[in-house]
């Protein structure tokens, strides 16, 4: 598979559940704020969020790291201009053809703002993700962070992967520590996303419903 069918495969990915992923990132970049060092993650939602920033007309001096290629993509195709106003740093690492991302990553910060990343899974037990690779990148991130914001669609709630991104033991800690976690995500008549949602706002996530 060449570059362009990689781009072609992550772009209908994109599309999948695209309205929910638009109203979700519109919501997380009303948490951006002027100036401030921020992370963008891997995934479709992300990238969305990338792309609704680079449109904005009031988001401007920013420090944005990130490892999702295809916003830097997007960045260098569409919105040349935007490097004139803003920072935009990749980390290094190795490059996942299947998310378009690096993994593995190195992280050039020691803290930073605010991370926005998504998630194939968040149930009662935690962070979740089907690639192995994922748990680095989510520990070494959260580690710094000291506001994670997860945008992740109602079908990805209450979803467990096979590895364990971040277990709920550690987000309780994180939270005793001070920590501030945001789910933004929509709404959904689902039996277990409802009993999921209930359980994280017990535990002292903070859920945002579009």
């Amino acid at each position: 598979m060449g570059i362009n069918d990689l781009f072609l495969s992550f772009e209908k990915r994109r599309d999948i559940e695209k309205e929910k992923k638009i109203r979700i990132a519109q919501k997380a970049i009303e948490y951006i704020n002027f100036g401030e060092e921020i992370f963008l993650g891997a995934g479709t939602t992300v990238s969305y969020v990338g792309e609704l920033i680079a449109k904005s007309s009031t988001h401007f001096m920013l420090k944005i790291w990130t490892n999702n290629i295809f916003v830097l993509n997007l960045y260098l195709k569409e919105y040349d201009s935007f490097f004139s106003q803003n920072f935009v740093g990749v980390v290094s690492g190795e490059i996942s053809r299947k998310n378009l991302s690096i993994v593995n990553i190195y992280l050039p910060f020691s803290k930073i703002d605010k991370i926005i990343i998504g998630t194939p899974g968040f149930s009662i037990k935690g962070l979740s993700a089907d690639d192995v690779y994922t748990v680095q990148q989510v520990e070494h991130l959260i580690k710094k962070a000291e506001k994670i914001i997860i945008v992740a669609d109602d079908t990805k709630i209450g979803r467990e992967c096979i590895y364990q991104t971040r277990s709920m033991r550690m987000i309780k800690m994180d939270l005793k520590n001070k920590k501030e976690y945001i789910l933004i995500t929509n709404s959904s008549n689902g039996k277990n996303f409802i009993s999921t949602i209930k359980k994280f706002k017990e535990i002292g996530i903070k859920v945002v419903i579009v």
